[in-house]
């Protein structure tokens, strides 16, 4: 059997180390446009500041393709599926043919259709290579302006800020981080960003990028002009589609798939960040483009094309980053526009220590917390509500801030009928 995977980070990798692992004799390939080992996403910003280098960023060792007996194609393009005749067409016009495709793409920054886009100066912030041109372009900059106040903007204002350079943001709403956010959480990160020396204007956005050869300036939505060498785009991330644009695989924000893994084509699966996926919590198809949730896609998807049915667990989108010295979660139904009726917010501060929690509740059961400082027994919360556990007098107990494993054992065992997977019945059965 021959799979052929299309990306080489989480979702990609995991699904060919599961492959591997359950077939000796199954054909692997992996390509990607990316001439690099395997490096985390997450942290490329922290090449920005000078915090890591790419090495302390890889995730899988060097010779990690020829223990697996992997063929990697990299720095090769995937232009387009043939779905009908099972192949994928590269940038060189080669032709590779499979018997199982796995997309996993990821996305590609969003770029605005603004003048002077092209200019030199100008960035997106998705890849190693992206990081190490920033940084080098620093060198010769005083002033960095980053358009977005999305989870990539703000990582990267944090990172420029640590540099010594003067750092605005551009904020099209009312607040940043407002798809993973409310205001209340968001006022206390950007508060803490403000005092590392970034500075933030709300309500607007860049509309022009002057300069003859680079940019020199940003002129805002609102006229103003601001002096800056150095732009940062970070309007969000589209899904890498285009090489299914001429085939029948259903899309919306992303590639449409099913608990396991695949598309409306038997044959193609997709995983990551391209892929669109059930969400539990919201009772709908979402983007959630986190790390857990491309490896958990990686291995379903594996799984599924050898042979070994296996579906999705429940999910819904959790959040964690560590920015300007604060450690925070967010899960659920947390951001600015994530509303729903009849719901229960608690929010707790406690100054002296720094932690700031929140809970949403709806009929009795947890669809939203986000936790700022101490975010310890965050995945236990992640358990409750994925369960879409009924706390019962359990609530009370959580809201005193008692929700480690061992705490919430008696509410489990309540509902222990939701928790058919072989790692929970294993210590379940021990409290029998």
């Amino acid at each position: 059997m021959k799979v052929l995977i299309i990306g080489n980070h989480a979702a990609g990798l995991t699904a060919a180390e599961v492959l591997r692992k359950n077939s000796d004799k199954t054909d692997i390939t992996i390509i990607s446009k990316e001439n690099t080992p395997p490096y985390s996403r997450c942290l490329v910003s922290d090449i920005i500041s000078g915090e890591k280098n790419i090495e302390d960023i890889l995730f899988k060792d060097k010779d990690f393709y020829e223990k697996n007996r992997i063929n990697a194609m990299l720095g090769k393009t995937a232009l387009s599926v043939d779905a009908e005749n099972k192949t994928v067409i590269l940038d060189d016009k080669s032709k590779i043919p499979y018997d199982n495709l796995i997309i996993a793409t990821g996305g590609d920054p969003a770029m605005p259709d603004l003048p002077g886009i092209n200019l030199k100066g100008v960035f997106g912030l998705r890849t190693d290579q992206d990081a190490l041109k920033i940084k080098d372009y620093l060198k010769n900059s005083k002033t960095a302006v980053v358009l977005g106040g999305g989870l990539v903007g703000i990582k990267a204002a944090a990172a420029l800020s640590l540099t010594g350079k003067k750092v605005k943001v551009f904020v099209a709403s009312s607040g940043i981080l407002s798809q993973i956010l409310s205001k209340d959480e968001a006022d206390i990160l950007q508060n803490k960003l403000e005092d590392q020396g970034v500075e933030f204007l709300m309500h607007s956005d860049g509309k022009e990028i002057m300069g003859k050869q680079k940019a020199e300036c940003l002129i805002t939505d609102k006229g103003d002009k601001i002096e800056c060498e150095l732009i940062i785009v970070a309007k969000g991330v589209k899904a890498n589609t285009g090489l299914i644009k001429d085939t029948s695989i259903k899309t919306d924000h992303g590639i449409i798939i099913n608990d396991s893994c695949m598309t409306n084509i038997k044959t193609i699966y997709a995983a990551g960040d391209v892929a669109q996926s059930k969400d539990d919590i919201r009772n709908e198809s979402w983007m959630n483009s986190i790390w857990p949730l491309a490896v958990e896609e990686g291995k379903v998807a594996a799984l599924n094309i050898s042979g070994k049915k296996t579906n999705l667990l429940e999910r819904t989108s959790m959040n964690a980053f560590h920015i300007a010295g604060t450690w925070l979660v967010s899960c659920g139904l947390t951001g600015l526009r994530d509303t729903k009726e009849d719901t229960e917010k608690y929010f707790l501060l406690d100054r002296k220590k720094n932690n700031y929690k929140k809970f949403i509740f709806k009929d009795n059961q947890l669809v939203g917390f986000a936790l700022i400082g101490n975010i310890l027994n965050a995945g236990v919360l992640n358990l409750l509500m994925r369960k879409k556990i009924n706390l019962g007098n359990t609530k009370d107990q959580l809201l005193a801030g008692k929700y480690d494993f061992s705490s919430m054992i008696p509410c489990i065992m309540e509902n222990k009928e939701r928790f058919n997977e072989p790692e929970f019945r294993e210590v379940l059965d021990s409290f029998k």
